[in-house]
This record gives structure tokens, sequence and C-alpha cells, in this order.
């Protein structure tokens, strides 16, 4: 994070590793256990192993008027090149004492962003007593208007005052709000190819570990 702090702007890439750009959405994660920009905020807490699906994801977020983030995430990638096949009963059963997910030796991954925020919200009220010469009355005003991103993302105004001087509590409100969502860009893209052997495990040791129905593909341990 550049700011040394987060808002919600600020999205966790991997478990407790917040980078800046990487805001939470609703969009689907087809990359399990991490999260870009756009994506709803989805961990295991686990190190993905999942030697039998192909999964890409890439993906460009864009808020208007504070932030944008984009990235991509591979699933199937041996980084450590690995011995999987080799070694494929060791790697399902591995057991683990402790896992946060922060070690993925099988995922590949990029994402960068920023935050920006140039006075992007504005907040101004006011009131004011108008006195009325000859009948010794006020005429009250009020008056409020928030923008955000110089009125462009968001425009919320609002005015009272009172329709007779004999009763100040009864008013005359007025609002007004604008809110443009048709200008922030969402761009997603992903698919998800099952039954794929990626590390080219020997058919063999698959079909020990169904028989025996200890099959794991999608964790360690």
């Amino acid at each position: 994070m550049p700011t040394g702090m987060t808002d919600e702007r600020s999205g966790p890439f991997f478990p407790n590793l917040y980078m800046a750009g990487d805001k939470a959405g609703e969009k689907p994660i087809s990359v399990p256990d991490v999260h870009l920009p756009g994506q709803s905020t989805v961990f295991s807490g686990r190190s993905a192993f999942n030697p039998f699906t192909h999964a890409v994801a890439a993906v460009y977020n864009e808020d208007l008027v504070d932030s944008w983030g984009s990235g991509f995430a591979v699933n199937g990638v041996n980084n450590f090149n690995l011995g999987v096949n080799r070694h494929f009963d060791q790697y399902a059963d591995l057991p683990f004492s402790r896992n946060d997910g922060l070690y993925q030796p099988f995922l590949t991954a990029f994402t960068v962003g920023a935050e920006y925020d140039f006075k992007k919200i504005r907040e101004t009220s006011g009131h004011l007593d108008l006195p009325l010469p000859g009948i010794n009355e006020l005429f009250d005003f009020d008056g409020r208007i928030m923008t955000k991103g110089n009125g462009n993302g968001i425009l919320n105004s609002a005015m009272e005052f009172p329709l007779t001087l004999s009763d100040p509590n009864e008013r005359a409100p007025y609002t007004f709000k604008y809110l443009n969502f048709m200008a922030d860009r969402h761009m997603q893209y992903g698919h998800v190819v099952p039954n794929v052997n990626l590390f080219v495990v020997d058919k063999d040791k698959i079909m020990r570990r169904l028989k025996e129905n200890r099959l794991n593909p999608t964790m360690i341990g």
C-alpha cells in the first residue's frame, strides 16, 4: 500500500496483504484464493492444490472518482518446478499444523492499482435568518449541497424555508440527487476448465486414490 492505510478502496490480494485499488465487489472469483479488483473477497485460508482444473481470471476495475485496479490470476502453474507427478500422494496428504493461505506455489497472480482522493467529497451547508422590516419576523432559509467527483459522481442537495411566517414549523422542503454509475468501467474475464491433468500425474495414482475414496484434488493437506 502506498499510503500505509486502507479503506473501502483497498482489498486483500491475499489474506492480510492489502493492495491499493484492489476494491472489493460482487463479481465471482474464477481462481480461488486470489482476490482481484471488483471480485468478492473469499479465501479458504489454505494453499490451493488443484492439479485437475485449469482456471484463469483477468480484470480491469475502475471507480470513476477514486480508484482503479487491474490484474490476472492463473491456477495450475508449477512456479517452483516441484515434482508433483512423482510426489502426488505426498502433496495431497501433506499435513499442516498452520496455514494462512499466503503460500501458493501453484498460483500465479498479479495486480496493480491506485487510489486517489483529491478533495473527492465536498459538502457545504448553511442557515440564513433574514429579518423582515415592519413585521418583526424572521425568514429563515436552510441549504445543503454535497458533491463527489465535482458532481460527476454524486450530487446531493437540499433546501427548505417556511411556507408562512406565522408558523415557522410549516416548511417547504426541496431535494435534488444525482448519482452516476454508468461512468464506472468493469471488465472481467474468467474461465474454468475441469478434468485436465495439468501436472501429468500418473493415472494409476489417481485411480488408486479414487478407489480408496481419498482423492482430494483441490487442497493440500
